[in-house]
């Protein structure tokens, strides 16, 4: 996502509070996001990046927040990566989530693959005599 979340999120509230049709009293505000209370989201709650415009910088909590949201990319794609293991090879079921069992498990596929890739590559090469 390009649009800064945050930034995003207030131009929306100071444009809803200033066209209200009540005469300009301010209606109630929708709380404020994690950047402008300066708090960290909570665990688990997921993090969108902040961009800004070519030669604009990033203040400290947009700092955090863009690391923050890397370092759950990252993760996820471990978790990709581990779950489409556990679909490739025959030995792993899905109960299995061992992250030490995955990869052992896994070298032990190759392994096999490879000696069989072995002997069929002897079968041809019999057959070409």
């Amino acid at each position: 996502m390009d649009v800064n979340t945050a930034e995003a999120a207030t131009n929306s509230r100071s444009s809803s509070s200033s066209s209200s049709s009540n005469g300009g009293a301010a209606q109630p505000s929708a709380p404020p996001t994690p950047a402008e209370a300066g708090s960290l989201p909570k665990k688990g709650a997921r993090v969108t990046r902040v961009t800004k415009k070519k030669g604009e910088l990033l203040t400290e909590e947009e700092k955090k927040a863009n690391h923050i949201a890397s370092e759950q990319k990252r993760r996820q794609n471990i978790r990709t990566g581990y779950d489409q293991l556990i679909q490739i090879v025959p030995t792993l079921t899905p109960s299995q989530r061992s992250e030490a069992l995955i990869l052992q498990k896994t070298v032990e596929y190759i392994k096999y693959l490879l000696m069989e890739r072995e002997i069929l590559e002897g079968q041809v090469k019999d057959v070409g005599r």
